[in-house]
C-alpha cells in the first residue's frame, strides 16, 4: 500500500471508530490476538466495535474493488459461527450513512418483499411505470442484499452492481438471472437519472420474472436455515 492510501485508510478508520463512539458503541482500533476469543487465522481486523452483548468486526475500505472476498468470506462464516460476534465490511460512504452497518441487519422480512412486490405491480396496473419499476428494485436490492449475509458474502453494504456480479460469481444467480439483473439495473440508472427508459414495460417484465424466481428460491432457503 503507497504511503497516500496508508493516509486514506488510517483517516477512514479514525472517521469510522468516530461515527461507533458517537453512536455509544467501546471501539478497539487494530485489536490484537487475544481479543478475539475464535481463530480468524492470519486474518487481523481494523476494529472491533462493542455495544451491549453484541461484538462487531469491522473491515475498512476505502475502496470496495480492493477487498478480497474470497479471504473475507471465510472470515465471516467463521464469526458467524460465534453467538454475539458480527462481521461488516465497512466504506467511506457508510460514514455519513444514518445507520451504522449492521445495525439493520435483522429488519429483513420476506413479507416486506412481497408487499413491494405487490405494490410495483399495483402501479404498473395504473400505469405508474417508472414508481413500479423503482419500487420493485427496491426488493430486488433488500432481496440480494439479505442473501449476501445468509451465504457469508460481506458485500450486502456495496453497490448494487458488485452484489450481482459477486453473487453470480458465487452461484447465486444463475446466467439468465445475471445477465437480466445487469440489463434491468441500467434501465433502473436512467430512470434515477432523469433520463427516458423507452423498454420499461419489457424491462419490468423481466426483472419482476427474476424476483419471482429468486423470492422462491432464497426464502424457501432462508427457512431452511
Amino acid at each position: 500500500m503507497s504511503t497516500s492510501s496508508q493516509s486514506q485508510h488510517e483517516a477512514l478508520m479514525k472517521a469510522v471508530a468516530d461515527r461507533y463512539r458517537h453512536d455509544g458503541y467501546e471501539v478497539i482500533v487494530g485489536p490484537g490476538q487475544t481479543v478475539i476469543p475464535f481463530d480468524l487465522g492470519s486474518y487481523r481486523p481494523d476494529l472491533i466495535a462493542r455495544k451491549g452483548d453484541l461484538t462487531t468486526i469491522i473491515e475498512v475500505k476505502t475502496n470496495a474493488q480492493r477487498a478480497s472476498f474470497d479471504q473475507l468470506r471465510a472470515v465471516v462464516e467463521e464469526v458467524k459461527r460465534h453467538m454475539g460476534w458480527r462481521f461488516v465490511l465497512v466504506t467511506g460512504e457508510d460514514v455519513s450513512a444514518p445507520t451504522l452497518p449492521g445495525e439493520e441487519d435483522d429488519q429483513f422480512s420476506w413479507d416486506e418483499v412481497a408487499g413491494r412486490v405487490q405494490e410495483a405491480h399495483s402501479l404498473a396496473d395504473l400505469g405508474e411505470n417508472e414508481a413500479a419499476y423503482l419500487i420493485l428494485w427496491i426488493a430486488f436490492e433488500r432481496m440480494m442484499r439479505f442473501q449476501a449475509r445468509r451465504v457469508a458474502l460481506p458485500i450486502d453494504r456495496l453497490a448494487a452492481s458488485i452484489l450481482i456480479r459477486q453473487l453470480y460469481s458465487q452461484g447465486e444467480l444463475s446466467m439468465a438471472q445475471f445477465e437480466t439483473a445487469l440489463s434491468c439495473q441500467s434501465v433502473r440508472d436512467r430512470i434515477v437519472h432523469g433520463f427516458r427508459a423507452p423498454d420499461l414495460r419489457d424491462a419490468f417484465a423481466r426483472l419482476s420474472t427474476v424476483v419471482r424466481e429468486l423470492v422462491e428460491e432464497w426464502s424457501a432457503a432462508s427457512y431452511q436455515d
